[in-house]
């Protein structure tokens, strides 16, 4: 199974020129600043016509809309049958479980926000067990989370990503970690003895222009 990955478009996914095949999966913040209807539609128009068997995608800390009005977005989804939307929730393809979880450590009141290690820690306690491919906004603490370029005003150095989910991806091992973010940290890690790669599939650098190495991160499974 061939994957194509990405996240962090911030409505500029019709700027990318994706190749097609088995499976598209965006990891979140396709929209600004998560208010408006339009934006998301115009997301979701372009994600149904791109030419995938499968499209995944789950929410980001910029995509208020999804937390703020679930059950209207849900009437809208419905209208991109083609589309699977992961929030908090599986789905399994030939085979291979995916689940897919918008929720990152609090920053600066975004959406989908986690505010103390007890909440961080009860979220991914509901990740199942057998998940293969786990599909996260943010990293997990340690795993491409840093800022690597010159801050920008109010952001925090170091790791930035969350020490229960590493916890969770630590003791049940699946095939492959996603997120994005933390845009200046794309890349895969893969290797040094551990059971799990780990991709950040940020599209955009911290400039919030096409600047990082790669307009997409591909990986077989």
């Amino acid at each position: 199974m061939n994957l194509h990955i990405i996240s962090d478009t911030h409505t500029r996914h019709r700027e990318l020129n994706l190749p097609g095949g088995d499976v598209l999966i965006h990891a979140g913040d396709f929209m600004s600043s998560g208010y408006g209807l339009d934006d998301a539609v115009d997301f979701l128009n372009w994600f149904e016509v791109q030419d995938y068997t499968h499209k995944i995608f789950i929410a980001g800390n910029h995509d208020r809309i999804f937390e703020d009005n679930p059950e209207g977005m849900k009437l809208v989804l419905d209208a991109y049958p083609t589309i699977t939307y992961l929030q908090d929730e599986g789905c399994t393809i030939d085979g291979i479980n995916f689940y897919g979880s918008p929720w990152t450590p609090a920053f600066c009141g975004w959406a989908f926000q986690l505010h103390n290690d007890y909440e961080d820690t009860e979220i991914w306690r509901k990740i199942p067990k057998d998940t293969d491919v786990l599909i996260t906004h943010g990293p997990a603490h340690g795993k491409l989370d840093e800022i690597t370029t010159p801050l920008s005003p109010g952001a925090t150095p170091g790791h930035l990503g969350s020490k229960a989910l590493r916890l969770w991806i630590d003791e049940n091992n699946p095939k492959l970690h996603i997120c994005g973010h933390i845009h200046s940290s794309q890349g895969v890690l893969d290797g040094y003895g551990e059971v799990t790669t780990h991709i950040n599939a940020a599209c955009l650098g911290e400039d919030y222009k096409y600047s990082n190495t790669k307009e997409y991160i591909e990986w077989e499974l």
